[in-house]
């Protein structure tokens, strides 16, 4: 079990480092700005729309299979596939992301989605982590660094 733990937190970083960066986008704005703008918006949100902490059953799912013994009967059995279980979650998760969103917005802030650079791109590029947003084009890419910081690349513009 412990080794199943150690896969999951692999496959999930492997995933993350292979998806498009997602951040709130203003040209010519820095990113110290960008990440302070967000965290006021996102306590102003939490302010305005509280969270709402409920539970919920999920019931167990059992899936039939055929059992035959030596004596050649055979009779259907079902299989515990996932146990029943309580979850907790946030009622007011999605109307708080918006209203963070909607603030994001008011500040001149667009969600942009930038894919990976290719590993050439990334050979080619000096890895120091994006200080000032730069223009976007269908070129730009983004290389995620060590530090968990990312630099954004316009292949040719530099």
């Amino acid at each position: 079990m412990k080794h199943l733990g150690k896969i999951t937190l692999a496959a999930s970083f492997f995933l993350t480092s292979c998806a498009p960066l997602q951040i709130f986008y203003k040209e010519g704005e820095t990113v110290a700005r960008m990440e302070r703008d967000q965290t006021t918006c996102e306590v102003s949100a939490l302010r305005q729309v509280p969270t709402d902490i409920r539970s919920r059953y999920i019931p167990p799912v059992y899936e039939p299979y055929q059992y035959c013994h030596g004596y050649g009967h055979c009779y259907w059995r079902h299989q515990l596939i996932s146990p029943g279980r309580y979850e907790r979650y946030d009622a007011n998760e999605g109307l708080r992301s918006k209203v963070s969103d909607q603030c994001m917005a008011d500040q001149g802030y667009a969600r942009a989605k930038i894919k990976r650079c290719d590993t050439a791109t990334t050979r080619a590029t000096r890895l120091r982590a994006t200080q000032v947003l730069p223009p976007l084009t269908a070129q730009s890419c983004a290389i995620r660094l060590k530090s968990g910081r990312w630099k954004i690349v316009t292949p040719g513009a530099e």
